[in-house]
């Protein structure tokens, strides 16, 4: 691990540009096919940069997939966009470095979620304090911040993906927390929210054996009391408290858990249905044919 450079130094990946350029200058590429290529990224290019990426922001695998260690360059045959997407959504498989770096460094905060007696957690604490219970405050230190903060500003697209398991209620939120459903109570009604006498009160402030207890700072007009009837009835699927721990929980899995590879291929997922959406992609079937016709010329001018 680089020890004494800025989190943005270059030089953190001089190591690693060097054992990839030294694993290159091995492989005879003009030798190789296509498919080797495509195996030898996947499985040995990608997992050089791993360990230093799991704590460092990176800042050119498709160079060696279309023209091998040439020095003149020839022809990108397909956007590499398209070559990063899954095999089933007409690409090739490879990996997307930077999902894979953001996967690999989000996997903190959610260790910081799940490690309540942690040196480092403690660390973080006490250095930037704590946005309720599940992460930090960003952190607004002009210097020696700056691989938490490129870590800490991860927290929405994590947070995004995660819920909270409800226990003694004593670590979640009411209205900031997502607990019911993917979105925060005071998104949900804004209006009530601005009317509530305590804005950070834990669902174990509000939940009482008899149900819920809420408070507002003035009587509330007719229409506000329907909008508190829709409130209930939204939560209204809560079993209430017990003696267990709030825990957050991964909102893609059925066991609840957070790993790189679920990240990695929910964010995939998404960037791929984001695209078709927005018409950047005119249709699968369309791009496997332009894929497999551009694949098929370049091997047959290499052989």
């Amino acid at each position: 691990m680089p020890l004494g450079n800025t989190h943005k130094d270059l030089k953190i990946w001089d190591n690693i540009v060097e054992k990839t350029e030294k694993r290159l200058a091995r492989w005879k590429a003009q030798y190789i096919s296509f498919g080797g290529k495509h195996i030898l990224i996947n499985f040995v290019l990608d997992s050089l940069p791993t360990y230093v990426m799991s704590l460092f922001t990176i800042l050119a695998k498709r160079d060696f997939l279309w023209h091998g260690c040439k020095e003149n360059k020839g022809y990108n045959l397909v956007k590499w966009a398209t070559v990063l997407h899954r095999k089933d959504k007409d690409g090739l498989g490879i990996s997307d470095l930077r999902k894979h770096n953001n996967s690999l460094l989000m996997k903190w905060l959610w260790r910081y979620t799940e490690e309540r007696q942690a040196l480092w957690k403690d660390l973080i604490k006490c250095k930037y304090g704590e946005d309720g219970f599940w992460c930090s405050n960003i952190s607004t230190d002009a210097y020696g911040a700056g691989v938490w903060r490129a870590i800490r500003n991860l927290w929405p697209k994590l947070e995004a993906n995660l819920h909270i398991k409800v226990g003694d209620g004593r670590r979640t939120r009411f209205w900031w927390d997502v607990w019911i459903k993917q979105t925060p109570l005071k998104d949900l009604f804004p209006d009530l929210f601005i009317l509530c006498t305590n804005y950070e009160a834990m669902i174990s402030d509000c939940w009482t054996v008899q149900g819920w207890n809420l408070y507002f700072s003035r009587l509330l007009n007719d229409w506000e009391i329907e909008r508190v009837a829709k409130l209930l009835e939204e939560v209204g699927d809560f079993a209430g408290t017990n003696t267990d721990n709030d825990v957050v929980r991964w909102s893609h899995g059925k066991d609840g858990i957070f790993t790189v590879g679920r990240a990695y291929k929910r964010s995939a997922t998404c960037k791929v249905a984001d695209t078709r959406v927005h018409g950047k992609i005119s249709g699968g079937l369309q791009h496997q044919q332009k894929l497999n016709a551009l694949l098929g010329w370049s091997l047959e001018r290499h052989a």
